[in-house]
């Protein structure tokens, strides 16, 4: 029996706080999982700088080891949402997301970055939109806010500004440091660990303008149903959970696994590129060394350069597309996207969001 002591600490701890926390890590050394209920209450102790930071290191590490159950991962993200610095979306339009967990040590270009652009300009005269949420990578050569910097985005910008760029670029950039306050409490601890936790997945299912569509790659083929279930849970309209041989999108060169959520209900399929006309690459066609590198091969599709690159990401904007209700299936999707690029719709959202952040005072 192993015996858990937290000790006296100056965090606002109160007798029925420290009871639940021993309660928590007893059920987790003893190999059981906590309910969606448990999950709410520790992490509103976790977000509000209130929970003991050994014991909340002991959790997130015991919840890794043998992986976030469906309702854990739901309660953890039902409160990181009730956090979250709100974006407004205009009346009359559907905002969707394309981010996705990363981590799976590719090092392609940013690819669901160049989906939203060219998913933006496809969609915006049909009143969809895309509230691109995204963070600085720390697996990767160029996270999607530092290719967007190196593009000319400014990240820190008002609330309004975005709900501008929504209306006129029908694109925004949720910068993720600047919507999650709250995890100013996790962060030491996570530093601390040193390990992936289950915060690793919870940034995307916590879209700042509150998108309920949304296309979400994951770094493991196992995630893609278990995160669908609890995209499920929290409401999602349309959504597409994919990993594709090792990448957190859907990829151009073998099967993608999505596992898909519509009306509540999880369906569980691959995807063959083969069938969309798509010729095969290999991974180190999209590969770059840094976010310039990668802000380049961006342009140069937005530019009209065919190829693997413009492949992948239309095949990825399709799928946004798909999920924003205005392609009736990924075909459709894949042909919007192209269409958005060659008639320079993708580049002008790209170039409006660009223009409005810069105009930004903040």
């Amino acid at each position: 029996m192993v015996h858990i002591c937290l000790l006296p600490t100056p965090y606002s701890l109160t007798p029925y706080s420290l009871k639940k926390m021993k309660d928590i890590l007893s059920a987790l050394l003893n190999e059981l999982t906590l309910s969606r209920k448990q999950m709410v209450e520790v992490f509103e102790q976790i977000m509000t700088g209130t929970a003991e930071p050994a014991a909340v290191g002991a959790i997130l590490a015991l919840i890794q080891q043998r992986g976030a159950s469906v309702d854990e991962i739901t309660g953890a993200a039902t409160v990181m949402r009730s956090k979250v610095t709100k974006v407004t979306v205009p009346n009359g339009l559907t905002a969707i997301d394309t981010c996705g967990t990363g981590g799976d040590h590719a090092g392609t270009f940013n690819i669901s970055t160049a989906a939203a652009i060219v998913a933006a300009g496809a969609g915006r005269e049909n009143d969809l939109v895309v509230a691109k949420h995204g963070n600085r990578s720390v697996t990767s050569k160029s996270g999607s806010s530092q290719v967007l910097e190196t593009l000319g985005v400014k990240l820190m910008v008002s609330g309004e500004t975005l709900t501008n760029c929504l209306d006129k670029a029908g694109l925004c950039f949720c910068f993720a440091q600047a919507h999650h306050p709250a995890m100013k409490h996790a962060a030491p601890i996570r530093a601390a660990l040193g390990i992936p936790t289950i915060f690793n997945i919870l940034g995307p299912l916590t879209n700042p303008a509150g998108a309920t569509r949304q296309v979400m790659g994951v770094f493991s083929h196992d995630l893609t149903e278990p995160i669908a279930k609890v995209l499920a849970n929290l409401g999602a309209e349309h959504a597409m959970v994919v990993h594709g041989k090792g990448l957190d999108e859907l990829i151009t060169w073998g099967k993608t696994r999505v596992s898909s959520v519509e009306n509540g209900e999880v369906r569980t399929y691959d995807v063959n590129p083969a069938e969309f006309g798509i010729k095969p690459c290999r991974v180190e066609d999209l590969q770059v060394d840094s976010s310039a590198a990668s802000a380049a091969v961006i342009e140069k599709i937005l530019g009209g350069d065919k190829g693997p690159a413009r492949d992948i990401v239309c095949l990825n904007a399709g799928a946004a597309l798909l999920v924003g209700g205005i392609a009736k299936d990924l075909a459709t999707g894949y042909a919007l996207a192209q269409h958005a690029i060659d008639t320079g719709k993708a580049k002008a959202a790209l170039d409006q969001l660009i223009a409005i952040t810069q105009a930004d005072m903040s």
